[in-house]
């Protein structure tokens, strides 16, 4: 089964698995079509990160393949520049693209089929694809904002915003495409795309050409927690995978399948812990490598019965951190082995840097964006240092065999989504694709007159419910019946030898299996 965020994708997975590969190979052959049926979601110049239940040894696996900042980082050269900040698109934002080694590290490990095979389905898309309303609408969004030549040239061709069901074809993106099909991943590191990139960003960017040369993924261990006897695994620091698993630890503590589905009382709940998780989250959260992520400290039940009790089941709270002694694309897919893999990937925002790379196709990300400017935080800004990512994927086992596998995208709202959908499965035992379905929930603000702590609540919540949420505090503002900023969900649950696959109607997804 695969469930992915584009038909084209999806059937590429199961075109793959029924040609016998692995879950492996159908993640680089959905991932790939993904990265151009989806250009403001995905691509070869974004970052990946996947969980793989590895079925022969009944374990489960995290693959790192986020880059690192550019060796020119750091707050001197930033001041140096004349910049109090950085900024939330354009080469500065850039940081290395570990997309590409990841699916050459995922392959080698876990794969079965030649890359060539598993790129054919992208390269025939970026041949020409009818675009949806979703992308045509990214595109509409995004026509103002950056100023990149190469990007309104392969987006808008001759000025004009593709509409719904034209053909968007990317014929220097299938290039690349094809080259990477025969040269393997070192193509976009130090072959041409590589040089390519580091020429695009020498002026503006942080990156050289031996930041991306040298760059590589790294295979680890998820972090995990119980949760009502299953074992919940999240990607570990860099991402905010803690923040979902913070969460549930402190539910635990909860009856939350006492309360109506949807009631003050359950969504209040809810919205408490998961502010107490983020606190943690922006304190924490940091690249392992170079600072200290006391992981094994947060995430102890002992933790979370002290966290618990600063919850008011009355009012809303406004939450420090404690101390214990920080656009996408995710699709999930199993294969007949019983293998499963988790995958989120992306390119931040929209279109990310906004930065396409000339003769290549290839639009780059803008996680550098996310560093801190304060130096004593453990994500300040410096070199060849991984920043901190929203991306995360989950995957649930008992007694170490798979019982769900889920990522959606929704940048800082994922750990949220994470635990509003996983607690729809395992509390109130809904199908996978009603618990997707059902109304969800967004504390942030993304518009100007918004207070920080606004929670956008979808219009599927009844009005008087919303209302009474309001009288304890949270400053609740409608949004759309499927609203897309809660995230593009996909999931499947694996029970009694079936599959059950869900994908999110607030986007273009598909699950379909055989």
């Amino acid at each position: 089964m695969v469930a992915a965020a584009h038909p084209l994708a999806t059937l590429a997975g199961v075109e793959t698995l029924e040609a016998g590969g692995t879950a492996a190979d159908a993640a680089v052959a959905v991932n790939a079509v993904l990265a151009v049926t989806q250009p403001n979601m995905c691509g070869l110049g974004g970052d990946l990160f996947c969980l793989y239940y590895e079925a022969a040894t009944r374990s489960v696996h995290c693959l790192n393949g986020s880059g690192r900042s550019g060796s020119r980082a750091g707050l001197d050269e930033l001041r140096r520049r004349g910049m109090e900040r950085l900024p939330i698109l354009g080469p500065p934002t850039v940081s290395v693209p570990g997309c590409v080694r990841a699916w050459g590290m995922l392959l080698e490990r876990f794969g079965t089929r030649p890359l060539d095979e598993l790129l054919a389905p992208a390269i025939r898309a970026a041949e020409g694809f009818p675009i949806s309303s979703l992308v045509s609408q990214a595109i509409q969004e995004y026509v103002a904002v950056t100023p990149d030549a190469e990007w309104h040239r392969v987006f808008v061709p001759g000025g004009r915003v593709p509409a719904l069901g034209d053909l968007l074809s990317q014929p220097d993106l299938a290039l690349t495409l094809r080259a990477l099909a025969s040269e393997g991943p070192e193509l976009c590191y130090s072959g041409r795309v590589g040089r390519a990139i580091a020429r695009r960003l020498a002026r503006d960017g942080f990156l050289t050409e031996d930041d991306l040369a040298t760059h590589t993924g790294e295979w680890g261990e998820p972090l995990s927690t119980t949760y009502r006897g299953l074992t919940v695994h999240e990607t570990p620091p860099p991402t905010q995978g803690l923040a979902a698993l913070l969460a549930l630890n402190l539910l635990e503590g909860f009856p939350l399948a006492t309360l109506p589905v949807h009631s003050v009382e359950h969504l209040h709940l809810l919205i408490e812990v998961v502010k107490l998780a983020y606190a943690d989250r922006d304190r924490w959260i940091a690249d392992p490598a170079l600072a200290r992520v006391p992981g094994g400290a947060l995430l102890s039940k002992d933790y979370a019965s002290r966290r618990r009790r600063e919850l008011d089941p009355g009012k809303a709270g406004v939450y420090a951190f404690g101390d214990p002694e920080g656009d996408t694309t995710g699709f999930v897919i199993a294969d007949g082995s019983g293998n499963v893999v988790s995958v989120i990937q992306s390119l931040f925002n929209a279109f990310g840097s906004g930065v396409v790379v000339p003769g290549t196709g290839v639009t780059l990300q803008n996680r550098g964006r996310h560093f801190s400017l304060d130096p004593s935080h453990p994500s300040a800004f410096a070199g060849r240092k991984r920043p901190f990512h929203t991306l995360i994927a989950s995957i649930a086992t008992r007694d170490h065999r798979p019982v769900m596998a889920f990522a959606t995208m929704g940048g800082n709202g994922q750990a949220m989504f994470h635990v509003q959908v996983l607690t729809n499965v395992l509390d109130y035992g809904m199908e996978i694709q009603e618990a997707i379905e059902r109304p969800r929930f967004l504390i942030g603000a993304f518009l100007p007159d918004d207070p920080a702590e606004a929670i956008y609540v979808e219009e599927r919540v009844p009005a008087d419910v919303r209302a009474a949420l309001a009288t304890k505090g949270h400053h609740v503002k409608a949004a759309p019946e499927f609203f897309s900023r809660v995230g593009h969900a996909h999931g499947i649950v694996l029970r009694d030898g079936t599959l059950l696959g869900g994908a999110d109607p607030r986007g273009d997804g598909l699950a379909l299996g055989f």
